[in-house]
């Protein structure tokens, strides 16, 4: 008879393994918001990691504790995180665009309202406001929201580029959009950033994370502190 394959419910940041709970299920305490993941034992040598619709699934060897485990992990803390922000961003597809739609926005999720006396795309709470009638067609408001959202992605990463060159200690790089897909962000030939737009889907934690992974691309000869040696990239 083959032994049945289980997968355990299991949180990081871990602060010292817990005991089992009923039901397999562990907690694993954490200084910073838990991040959920399944375990899976297997025969391979090393840790391996996925991504999937579920969320985070990990494979280790049977002998491996789960503080070693933790360790593999927090190793390769940054590639999980995009991972995991990339699968969320990649979810966002709207089949129509229509009075009411939502989608998110810094990681939270807003509504589509149209307003035909309006005179400009406005955030109020929750609700992003076109101005736009109510006979408006998919493409006019997939358009204009775009628009919209494009806007705040500029605001928002060029904040988030400058705060995050400081904390590193760097001067702040020159940067621009890119419209490109499949990819978060990239260096050019001239030492530019290029970050995706639609990174403003993401919460300002994930934005964080991939600005500060392409900010270490850099070359330290373009005049860049020498602090890149001293300091810890975010996550």
């Amino acid at each position: 008879m083959g032994s049945a394959k289980t997968e355990l419910q299991l949180e990081l940041p871990l602060a010292g393994a817990a005991a089992a709970a009923p039901g397999g299920q562990f907690s694993l305490q954490f200084e910073e918001p838990a991040l959920p993941f399944r375990l899976r034992r297997s025969s391979r040598d090393t840790v391996a990691f996925a991504v999937d619709e579920q969320g985070l699934k990990v494979r280790a060897p049977r002998g491996l504790s789960l503080s070693q485990i933790e360790q593999a992990l927090r190793s390769r803390s940054k590639a999980i995180s995009e991972k995991l922000a990339g699968r969320r961003s990649l979810g966002v597809t709207i089949q129509r665009w229509h009075d009411g739609v939502r989608f998110p926005y810094l990681g939270r999720m807003i509504a589509l309202r149209l307003e035909a006396d309006g005179h400009e795309a406005a955030l109020r709470g929750d609700e992003l406001l076109l101005p736009l009638p109510p006979e408006a067609d998919d493409r006019q408001i997939r358009d204009r929201a775009h628009a919209w959202l494009q806007a705040e992605a500029k605001r928002v990463l060029g904040s988030r580029v400058d705060a995050c060159a400081r904390r590193l200690g760097l001067m702040p790089p020159p940067w621009q959009l890119s419209f490109a897909a499949g990819s978060w962000g990239a260096v050019d030939e001239e030492c530019r950033l290029r970050l995706a737009w639609r990174l403003i889907h993401l919460s300002p934690a994930e934005i964080d994370g991939v600005v500060a992974k392409q900010l270490s691309r850099l070359p330290r000869q373009t005049g860049m502190s020498d602090l890149w040696t001293n300091v810890e990239l975010p996550a």
